[in-house]
């Protein structure tokens, strides 16, 4: 046992032990992650702490992207673009991605017929979150 540097001299002669050196906390995968872009703490939970599972989601999601985007770009009635939408939306918030959540969110309550600039609004800052959401996993998956 040691004395904290930063407590020597106080409590009238008691002196601060601890096991060690205080070393600065190395930041884990959880910390690195926006959670605004990725919320690591929901896909812990969903997954119970597996980390194989939670990698392996992880791939799913972003394998999933792709087609959800192209049934989206390709959407030729309300219930296509709702189902689109609707299935990103679920998956986003199961794996702890709000931002692409809440994108996919507005897409689905905008529905099929609406403002087309709106849409491509939308539609772009759901790639750019979807981008983002990647970067971050990337730390995640390695």
């Amino acid at each position: 046992m040691t004395e904290r540097p930063d407590q020597a001299g106080r409590g009238k002669g008691k002196k601060m032990l601890t096991n060690g050196p205080t070393k600065r906390r190395q930041a884990s995968k959880t910390e690195d992650a926006d959670p605004a872009i990725f919320d690591r703490a929901q896909l812990h939970q969903y997954t119970a702490g597996n980390g194989a599972l939670e990698r392996e989601l992880i791939g799913l999601f972003l394998g999933q992207f792709a087609p959800i985007r192209a049934q989206l770009d390709a959407a030729q009635s309300g219930d296509d673009w709702k189902f689109a939408a609707h299935t990103l939306k679920g998956s986003a918030r199961s794996i702890g991605a709000p931002k692409i959540a809440a994108l996919a969110e507005r897409l689905e309550t905008m529905g099929y017929p609406g403002p087309k600039r709106r849409k491509q609004a939308i539609l772009s800052e759901l790639d750019r979150a979807m981008a983002a959401f990647g970067m971050e996993a990337e730390k995640v998956v390695g």
